[in-house]
């Protein structure tokens, strides 16, 4: 039976744009295509009646009933219109029912363990004793299944988690269940047990009553009351008041209580969050603290209204910035307010860059979990501008780190440095900026997404409402991190030497400029599993991705291993590689375009089936062999005679599957520090009779095919081969994995 709630809903909103592509003159075809979609939902629409009950008259009750119950499914299905499930469960494959089931249980034994556990405070019973030795070892047995499948599938658990943020995204807004706002939720779950005041402080931007909201009604199940705290605000915002109403029908009166957000959660077991609690004048601060004490059973005074009973799951929770330099019009907490929050306050930090970078992929994702971006964009772009998110937290919530600060020319000879006193970017500005690519995208399809970040950057950076000192120092930032290229000081209404130091003139050579927005426009459809490869292994902040200006330091002299590093460092090798092969006039028809690509996400047999002569030079590399020291890393050894005249293609894909979760599978990386090291190369490859094969790379030779790099032993030195992927395996041929 279709849903009828949900054809009367698209029907009201075609007739609205219907409505509107008249008055705007839009196209008359438009229009007619309209008016025909709004007649098959009329003709659908007539499909409608109202049941009939057991004796076969119409029942006003019965319809009430079928209209909630449709109501309630095509709320439902709305998020069919964000994630296309059946798509997301065919890419994951089977692993996503025990994941999808092991997931759920967790949380339903989490929350019934929360449960037990307050209720054991407030009713003291040996049922809940009983009931939690049991819920441990569950939970115990259900976290090592848990882990174990983790271990076996992690690009299927990537793919799981990244698809799990987008539904958080669409289901609660602002929060997604990363792993620090999972630590979060279940420390305040935590303190909830004995019903105790919570106090949330942080920097500004945090997600501090957004996780208020989220828990409360997460481990009540009810939504919480609200106090938005000001210096105006007074008692009767809080508790309510008494007011008069209209009774009857000849003007009379009568005196009613119209209870205050406080009142409602006590009366009615819920929670009530005072959100920015240090805005509130001190006497009313205080004036709250009587409730602070009081337990369920216990009743407390309304104002002018009488006793009030605390029912079971009343909560009340407190967000607040300090009072800092940054925030003196805070009120400082009264000491005796400050006790009560000593060992129940939890500190709300930004989100860490690498979580900050899955909540943008999870933004820009469509129904089946792909994202249309070029490989510049994903590998260099995001990460380079959760750096500068971070960097510039750090600045608004102290000030630059000491290397930045130097960089940028914001340390003063005495060794002091620069601040933000107002501008940051949180994950609000990030929703806000990815959550317009979509339209900008469909308004000026030739912006290259660098561009439009740099739009976007401005945007922030130009709005007067921020001192000039901010501008400067975030734009700063944003330069250093390789942002804001494309625009100008004068643009952004700042000093024409506000890039003078050597370290923001890198990259804005009008040459490097062009090459990096072609590079970005260079856009293709990135499929859930290659994202969540990709992430799952290259995604480390902290060392693999350094961004779009090289290292840091003016000598530049830390090893940085972004892609377009990599293939800079990888040009020479590959060059003499291409003219031992060939020439040099056909070598130098190579492309050379590296890309970073997880071996599990490859698909060896379809790639011997590409032949692209075009594409000659461009080469894949491991993201998770890249800083690993091979002259300390062994060797591990496959010799797969089980394979010998099967197509190579079989056998890599047979090494990735079996092996990738406990070895490394190097690539051309390995294959290039062989060849150029052979004094250090393990012994193990110097066999005369052997092929050696490093399927962490593939790489497309002059005919368009797709090869394997391998060496052999000379005797001397290795010789550089790379075979095709359709070709039968040979019984003197091994495959060389690395031990973890």
């Amino acid at each position: 039976m279709p849903n009828f709630h949900k054809i009367f809903e698209e029907r009201k909103a075609v007739r609205h744009v219907l409505q509107e592509a008249k008055t705007k003159d839009a196209p008359e075809s438009l229009q007619a295509d309209l008016r025909q979609e709004e007649s098959s939902l009329t003709d659908k629409a007539r499909g409608f009646h109202i049941p009939l009950d057991e004796e076969g008259r119409l029942s006003l009750s019965k319809a009430k009933e079928f209209l909630k119950q449709q109501i309630s499914e095509a709320q439902g299905d709305r998020i069919s219109s964000y994630i296309d499930l059946d798509s997301i469960r065919s890419q994951i494959g089977i692993a996503y029912h025990t994941l999808a089931l092991l997931d759920k249980d967790l949380t339903g034994i989490a929350n019934f363990e929360l449960y037990c556990l307050r209720e054991r405070v407030a009713h003291p019973n040996a049922i809940f004793d009983r009931s939690l030795q049991k819920i441990k070892q569950t939970k115990t047995d259900l976290l090592k299944k848990f882990r174990q499948e983790k271990q076996a599938h992690p690009i299927e658990w990537k793919m799981y988690e990244l698809i799990g943020y987008r539904k958080d995204l669409f289901q609660e807004g602002h929060i997604a269940h990363t792993e620090t706002v999972e630590k979060y939720l279940k420390e305040i779950g935590a303190r909830m047990i004995h019903g105790k005041p919570m106090f949330l402080h942080g920097p500004t931007g945090t997600g501090k009553t957004s996780l208020a909201r989220y828990a409360a009604e997460h481990f009540t199940g009810k939504r919480a009351e609200m106090v938005y705290c000001t210096p105006q605000t007074r008692e009767s915002h809080i508790w309510g008041k008494t007011g008069i109403r209209a009774k009857g029908e000849k003007g009379a009166i009568e005196t009613v209580d119209i209870y205050g957000p406080l009142s409602r959660a006590a009366m009615e077991g819920k929670t009530v969050i005072f959100d920015e609690f240090t805005a509130l004048p001190k006497d009313i601060m205080v004036f709250i603290k009587g409730v602070a004490n009081a337990k369920v059973g216990d009743s407390i005074n309304i104002p002018g209204n009488g006793d009030v009973r605390i029912e079971p799951g009343f909560q009340m929770i407190f967000t607040a910035n300090l009072k800092s330099e940054k925030n003196p019009e805070r009120q400082d907490l009264p000491p005796e307010i400050a006790r009560e929050f000593e060992q129940n306050n939890l500190e709300i930090l930004y989100t860490p860059k690498n979580e900050a970078y899955d909540i943008m992929l999870a933004r820009l994702m469509d129904k089946q979990g792909s994202i249309q971006l070029s490989d510049y964009d994903l590998e260099t772009t995001l990460p380079k501008f959760c750096e500068a998110m971070e960097e510039i937290q750090t600045a608004y919530y102290g000030t630059a780190n000491d290397e930045t600060a130097k960089l940028i020319g914001s340390m003063d000879a005495a060794g002091k440095k620069q601040g933000l006193k107002k501008f940051v970017v949180t994950q609000g500005t990030v929703e806000a900026i990815l959550g317009r690519w979509g339209t900008e995208r469909q308004l000026n399809e030739n912006i290259s997404f660098v561009e439009f970040l740099d739009q976007a950057i401005k945007t922030g950076i130009t709005f007067k409402e921020y001192p000039e000192g901010d501008r400067i120092l975030a734009s700063k930032i944003f330069a250093l991190k390789g942002f804001l290229r494309t625009v100008t000081p004068a643009e952004l209404g700042l000093p024409q030497n506000v890039f003078a130091t050597s370290a923001l003139k890198k990259g804005r050579d009008n040459a490097e400029i062009s090459a990096m927005i072609d590079k970005s426009k260079k856009e293709r459809v990135i499929l859930l599993r290659e994202l969540a490869s990709r992430n799952a292994t290259a995604m480390d902040f902290n060392a693999a991705i350094t961004g779009l200006l090289g290292a840091n330091t003016e000598t530049d002299t830390e090893q940085t291993s972004d892609i377009e590093t990599l293939q800079q460092q990888n040009a020479a090798f590959l060059q003499e590689t291409f003219e031992i092969w060939y020439d040099a006039a056909t070598a130098n028809k190579a492309k050379q375009e590296a890309r970073f690509q997880d071996p599990r996400t490859i698909g060896y047999e379809s790639l011997a089936q590409n032949i692209d002569e075009t594409k000659f030079g461009e080469y894949t590399l491991n993201p998770d062999t890249q800083n690993i020291n091979f002259e300390t890393t062994k060797p591990f050894i496959l010799d797969l005679s089980q394979f010998v005249g099967k197509p190579r293609f079989e056998v890599m894909q047979y090494v990735v599957d079996t092996y990738a979760g406990t070895h490394h599978i190097p690539g051309l990386e390995y294959w290039k520090w062989l060849i150029e090291n052979p004094d250090k190369a393990p012994q193990e490859l110097k066999d005369n009779n052997n092929w050696y094969y490093f399927p962490g790379s593939v790489l497309r030779g002059e005919d368009g095919r797709w090869d394997v790099p391998y060496v052999y032993w000379y005797g001397s030195e290795f010789g550089r081969v790379a075979y095709w992927l359709e070709s039968a395996w040979d019984s003197n041929e091994r495959v060389v994995l690395l031990e973890k």
